[in-house]
C-alpha cells in the first residue's frame, strides 16, 4: 500500500538532513540514515528512484575504500573526494528534496505553512517560492517546443554545439521572464488572501498519521545513536 507523509513530516526531514550534514556519523550510523531517506519514496511507488539512490550510495561506499586512497594526482583528490565525499554527505538531503517535490503540491506546502503559523512575511514568500520554479519549468518546456517548431535544435549536443545560441534563445527569455511571474505570483498570493489576518479555510486538509509519528521517531534514531555513542 502507498503511503504519503504529511508535508509537516516532510519538512523536518528537510531539517533532519540539514543537521545530519554537519555530523560525523559512523557507517552504519549512515548507511541507517540514507535507507531512512529512502524508504518513504519506495513507499510511495518511486521504485526506480530508490534504487538509484541506493546505487549512487553505493557506489560512493566503494569509491571511497577502493579508489581515492590510490589517487594521487592533487587536483583528482580533489575532484573524487567532493564526489565520493561531500555528495554523499548531501544525499539524504537531495533524497529528501526529491521526494517532498515529487509527493506533495503547492497547495499542501501552503495548507502545511498555515498549519505551522508561519507569518505573512514568510508565507508569502515561501507561497510565491513554491509556485515559482514549477512555472519556469513549464515555460523552459514551452520555449523549447516553440524552438523545435522553428528547426533549431534544443537536445543536449545542440545545447554544447552552441551556447551563444543557447544564451540567446532560452536563457535571455527565461531570465525575463521571471522577474513577470515573480510579481504575477505575488498578486495571485496576496489575491487570494494570505496576507489578511485571521483564520484562513483550506480545502486541503492535513492530519497527522501514526505513521507520520513513528517515521519522525524513526528519522531522530541516527541522531540518537550519535549522541548516545552507538558505533563510534
Amino acid at each position: 500500500m502507498k503511503r504519503i507523509l504529511d508535508p509537516r513530516t516532510k519538512l523536518l526531514l528537510l531539517v533532519l538532513a540539514a543537521l545530519y550534514i554537519g555530523l560525523p556519523l559512523h557507517f552504519t550510523t549512515e548507511l541507517l540514515l540514507i535507507l531512512i531517506y529512502i524508504l518513504p519514496l519506495f513507499i510511495a511507488g518511486f521504485y526506480r528512484w530508490s534504487l538509484l539512490f541506493l546505487s549512487v550510495y553505493l557506489v560512493q561506499t566503494l569509491a571511497a575504500i577502493y579508489l581515492l586512497p590510490d589517487v594521487n594526482n592533487p587536483f583528482f583528490i580533489f575532484l573524487f573526494s567532493f564526489l565520493v565525499h561531500g555528495l554523499r554527505v548531501l544525499l539524504p538531503s537531495i533524497i529528501a528534496g526529491s521526494y517532498s517535490m515529487k509527493t506533495t503540491t503547492v497547495s499542501e506546502w501552503i495548507a502545511a505553512f498555515k498549519k505551522l503559523r508561519l507569518p505573512n512575511a514568510l508565507l508569502i514568500p515561501l507561497a510565491v517560492m513554491a509556485r515559482f520554479f514549477p512555472t519556469i519549468k513549464e515555460d523552459y518546456r514551452h520555449i523549447r517546443k516553440a524552438l523545435a517548431f522553428r528547426g533549431i535544435g534544443t537536445n543536449f549536443w545542440d545545447l554544447v554545439k552552441h551556447p551563444l545560441q543557447t544564451l540567446e534563445f532560452i536563457l535571455i527569455p527565461l531570465l525575463m521572464n521571471a522577474t513577470q511571474v515573480a510579481e504575477d505570483l505575488t498578486v495571485s498570493s496576496l489575491t487570494k488572501g494570505l496576507s489578511l489576518p485571521g483564520t484562513h479555510t483550506s480545502i486541503v486538509q492535513l492530519k497527522m498519521s501514526l505513521f507520520d509519528w513513528f517515521y519522525l521517531g524513526f528519522a531522530f534514531l541516527p541522531l540518537g545513536f550519535y549522541l548516545g555513542g552507538v558505533g563510534s
